[in-house]
């Protein structure tokens, strides 16, 4: 009995227990469509498990799932989508077209528009990718990941400025495109938070860039800023970053010994006596000089919005140290966005702050290096550093450049506001007026302090300062710029029309004032202000330009197929004027775009989602130069004689062009647009041609004119061309694997077209070489000099060199282990008609690769970058090689000649100074190819908002970034990516650099400072 009842109490259980399981499961069943129809072989899953099914032909499906279940609808070419079933047991969905590639809207010129209505050369890099590169310039962020544009920088030097270029070199004088920051006209971007940005456009051809007229030649960079989200709730986000800066490469120098046996090896080599004694001092100043340094990069901002509002505040910290001794950087950015749409109003504003601290360290690799037999300090000397005595080396002089770093202080501070308010009415639908203004206020001073010491009796100029001195440079700019526009958009029936009219003026404030004193009570005084007596130089100027503009812009779209485009711009400047008026311009633009794919007669099934053919041509112009070009200079110091009594006076000494204008540009592009595989594959091609006329050069004029200043003229013309690529591909198929990959291809071609007479770069080094070369035919800035034939292994080779055949006077001086020249026009000669092109610094073309994935809670990507066909001039091996001064690099241990050598194969000269054969001359000896592939940056990412799990925490991330991963080059420098340099330029305002282009020493290796290898750790939250 006992038995049988618990028999049915057992059942009734089991039954109780199966009914409560089946209670908890739902089968669902529903309908899977697209807008026109069911679509098979639907992705569905129920979210977090391995449960899922796929629709049948009709689109159909049945799943059994928990009454709780999320199902996840996922299909290629569709946006993803998550129903919570909630207990329905019918479920019918509509998956929306993933059109995003097509549908993308681009900032362009004074508005924006939808992607596939574009028909000019515009490239975009957005926030995800622009996070990833933790740096003090955000330009560095667009290396690589751009088609066409090159991202350049001296070196290493935390805040250091970079150069972009796009398209390629247009002009002997300025290269740096227009940059536009929420409609604000600005001169660079270096001052910004990068997490600040939300994208970067690129426009890169006439058609795009005309709407900015004669400010537009070499590009122009459009910066979108975070504004918020409106209707949402206030965000918190902080973003800590932190890491070290590491020695990613060293060079090899001789130590004391090898040092001293080289001095002793080059006078031997010279007759003289190698009775030099190693004093007992190895000091490795590279490796004192070069150290690892800190990194922190530390903000948050704060996001929001109501209806028809939003805001966005941020502030962020960023401190680097750089790897080289006595270099550092700070930069605090504080900035409000926010905006208001009510009625048919709609206000926008812009208000940011920046400063930014530099340290520099100008003597790392300029002029010699420090000879390893100083001692790495001597407190006996007055400033606690020695330099080399040549009368115990054998002549050999220098300086400890390590020392100077030491002493000298070279600070500089910038403050920089920027504000924008943009204000839009709707006067009836469609016509909207508005009213853009924008300030950009700029302070810099700048803190030069050289104590008193005393390092050697030896090259005085550079070892003794008896007198301290202290240089304070202020200076501030101040550019406003308005622009009122009208703009009418709209359609009827298959027509399309936006209509833009507007103007601009924009005023630059330039002022500036320099002081230097010497001679002050004590080394540690920071500020001349209480010590007039001991000033000795002072100057100062103030300069004023101003632009007025008109311009019109028309787009025109029929039946969503043809596409056309019209601008025209006219621009007065007053950079060009000797008679107080304003020279103008008139520039116009024109293209059209045919979306093939559009057409009746394209198949429905094909595999391209989106294809368009465009093309265009417009004119764009320059005024990128310093102002009052035109005008004569006053040379106060031009005494006169009078009676054989000297009297002071004024003279003009240098002569002008007073009808100099615009450099103009006249380009025409083609461009084909593709999207495929489902709008996952995207593609652009273009292929450019642009001819830049007009360009302002330097024109050598007779010295019967009494000056030897050359003269800038209208004189030059430039030819560029180049095809670029850029793909991307995004795999996602609704697993938990995604990734996107991007590729971008660009070639170049460069060609001086005109020139009155050839130019020559600046001198690079004492001996007043220069290496580099500006004449029609060839490419801006070839690198000019002799080719060799490796070295003279015997007297017996110099006799029977037949290209001295026919000078005996060169085969007199010359020795074994000179450098064997290449007699170019077999004249049996050897003199400067026999130098050549030695290669160019232009690439024949770059690349880029940048990968994006993400595994369940795990993201990952990586950006390469790659140059291909450049050569670099490295004149650090003519210090490190021939130059009596300094150590020396360590090859020089198989120099020709030298204990060990191998004569036979080494094709390094015999060390020798002087050395009248010209060893040391412009030759292929020193130009390098400076082709590199580069691993830029890894990241790998963790979410942890599901470990955290906290309701007030939106969203947790940790990651793990290094840049400058590795490099792949045949470059013997610290680093390839040398870009434009500042050269020859010293003697300027208080001796700092003139303001010398930087494109005449582009590829010039000068001894910049090396990139380091950095590696960051981050945490990002978000309340």
């Amino acid at each position: 009995m006992k038995k049988s009842h618990l028999k049915k109490l057992l059942v009734l259980l089991v039954f109780i227990y199966a009914n409560s399981t089946f209670a908890q499961q739902n089968t669902v069943t529903g309908t899977v469509s697209a807008f026109d129809g069911p679509l098979p072989g639907v992705n569905i899953i129920e979210k977090g498990t391995t449960n899922g099914v796929t629709t049948d032909f009709d689109g159909n499906f049945t799943i059994t799932v928990g009454d709780d279940a999320t199902l996840v609808f996922s299909y290629v070419g569709f946006k993803t989508q998550e129903l919570a079933v909630a207990g329905q047991t019918s479920i019918n969905v509509l998956l929306e077209e993933d059109s995003a590639l097509l549908d993308e809207v681009v900032v362009v010129g004074f508005g924006s528009q939808a992607k596939v209505d574009v028909t000019g050369a515009i490239s975009q890099i957005k926030q995800e990718e622009i996070k990833q590169i933790v740096s003090a310039d955000p330009t560095n962020a667009l290396q690589g990941r751009l088609a066409g544009v090159q991202v350049e920088s001296g070196g290493g030097q935390p805040g250091a400025p970079t150069n972009v270029i796009v398209r390629g070199i247009s002009s002997l004088t300025n290269t740096f495109p227009l940059y536009v920051v929420d409609g604000a006209i600005v001169d660079d971007i270096t001052f910004l938070n990068p997490k600040d940005i939300i994208d970067i456009q690129v426009l890169k051809d006439a058609t795009s860039a005309a709407i900015y007229g004669t400010r537009a030649a070499n590009g122009v960079i459009i910066v979108s800023t975070n504004r918020g989200t409106a209707n949402s709730a206030p965000k918190v986000s902080v973003d800590i970053r932190g890491g070290a800066n590491t020695v990613a490469r060293t060079l090899d120098f001789l130590d004391g010994p090898e040092f001293v046996q080289f001095l002793n090896q080059r006078s031997a080599n010279e007759g003289l006596p190698a009775n030099i004694v190693d004093n007992g001092v190895n000091t490795d100043f590279q490796d004192l000089s070069l150290n690892s340094g800190t990194i922190q990069d530390i903000g948050f901002n704060i996001t929001g919005g109501g209806e028809g509002s939003s805001y966005y505040f941020s502030s962020n910290y960023y401190d680097e140290e750089g790897i080289v001794t006595s270099t550092d950087f700070q930069r605090i950015n504080i900035r409000l966005n926010s905006r208001f749409t009510f009625g048919k109003w709609k206000i926008e504003e812009s208000l940011s702050y920046n400063q930014r601290d530099l340290n520099q360290n100008p003597f790392f690799g300029s002029g010699t290096f420090t000879a390893p037999v100083v001692r790495a300090s001597a407190p006996e000397r007055l400033g606690g550093f020695e330099a080399i005595d040549s009368n115990l080396f054998g002549g050999s002089g220098g300086t400890n450049n390590y020392a100077l770093a030491q002493l000298v202080d070279d600070q500089t501070t910038q403050r920089n506001v920027l504000g924008n308010f943009k204000v839009e009415y709707e006067v009836i639908d469609g016509l909207t007026l508005g009213l853009n203004y924008g300030v950009d206020y700029r302070n810099t001073y700048v803190n030069f302090r050289r104590p008193r010491f005393d390092m050697s009796p030896t090259d005085a100029q550079v070892n003794l300062n008896a007198l301290n001195d202290l240089t304070e440079v202020r200076g501030e700019i101040l550019s406003t710029n308005i622009e009122p526009t009208i703009n009418y958009k709209n359609s009827f029936g298959k027509h399309d029309i936006d209509v833009l009219l507007g103007g601009a003026r924009q005023q630059i404030d330039n002022n500036s004032i320099a002081i230097q004193a010497e001679g002050l009570p004590s080394d540690d005084i920071t500020n001349i202000a209480g010590f007039t007596d001991a000033i000795v130089n002072s100057g100062g100027g103030r300069f004023l330009s101003r632009i007025f503009s008109v311009f019109g812009r028309v787009n025109y779209k029929f039946d969503d197929k043809y596409i056309f485009n019209a601008i025209v711009r006219r621009d007065a400047s007053s950079r060009f004027s000797a008679d107080g008026d304003f020279n103008s311009i008139v520039l116009p633009a024109f293209s059209a775009g045919w979306v093939i794919s559009n057409e009746d007669f394209w198949p429905e099934d094909s595999v391209f989602n989106l294809l368009k053919f465009r093309a265009g041509y417009g004119e764009l112009a320059s005024q990128n130069i310093g102002d009052y070009l035109f005008q004569s200079v006053l040379n106060p110091a031009s005494n006169v004689s009078f009676n054989n009594t000297t009297a002071g006076g004024f003279a003009i000494t240098s002569l002008v062009d007073p009808n100099i204008s615009f450099e103009t540009a006249e380009s025409t592009s083609f461009g084909l647009d593709a999207v495929l595989l489902n709008n996952k594959l995207s593609v652009g091609m273009d292929y450019y041609v642009r001819n830049n006329n007009d360009v302002l050069a330097a024109v050598a004029v007779p010295s019967t004119t009494g000056s030897a200043t050359p003269v800038t003229q209208n004189a030059a013309s430039i030819r560029n061309s180049g095809f670029e690529l850029q793909a991307n591909y995004d795999h996602d198929n609704g697993g938990d694997f995604k990734f996107n990959v991007g590729l971008t291809f660009a070639t170049f071609s460069n060609e001086l077209t005109a020139l009155p007479n050839p130019l020559v770069g600046p001198s690079i080094d004492e001996e007043g070489n220069t290496p580099n070369r500006f004449e029609v035919g060839q490419p801006i800035g070839f690198f000019f000099g002799f080719q060799n034939d490796g070295l003279y292994r015997s007297q017996g080779d110099i006799d029977n060199d037949p290209a001295l055949a026919n000078d005996p006077e060169r085969r007199a001086i010359l020795q074994p282990g000179d450098f064997r020249r290449v007699d170019i026009n077999g004249d049996g000669q050897i003199n400067n008609d026999d130098r050549t092109n030695l290669g160019s610094p232009i690439p024949d073309f770059t690349y880029g690769i940048n990968f994006n994935g993400t595994y369940k809670n795990w993201d990952f990507g990586l950006n390469l970058n790659g140059v291909q066909g450049n050569e670099i001039y490295n004149a650090q091996l003519f210090t490190g090689t021939f130059f009596l001064d300094g150590n020396k690099f360590g090859f020089l241990r198989n120099a020709f000649g030298s204990p060990g050598a191998d004569n036979a194969t080494t094709n390094i000269p015999r060390a020798s100074l002087p050395n009248a054969a010209g060893n040391q001359l412009p030759s292929d000896f020193f130009v390098e190819d400076g082709s590199y592939l580069r691993l830029r940056s890894i990241e790998i990412g963790y979410d942890l908002t599901q470990v955290i799990d906290l309701p007030w925490v939106s969203s947790a991330r940790v990651f793990y970034n290094m840049q400058n991963v590795f490099t792949i080059t045949g470059y013997s420098g610290y680093d390839p990516e040398i870009g434009s340099t500042l050269v020859g330029t010293g003697g300027g305002f208080f001796g700092f650099p003139n303001n010398t282009p930087p494109i005449l020493g582009r590829g010039i290796d000068l001894g910049a400072q090396p990139r380091p290898r950095t590696f960051i750790l981050g945490l990002q939250v978000s309340f």
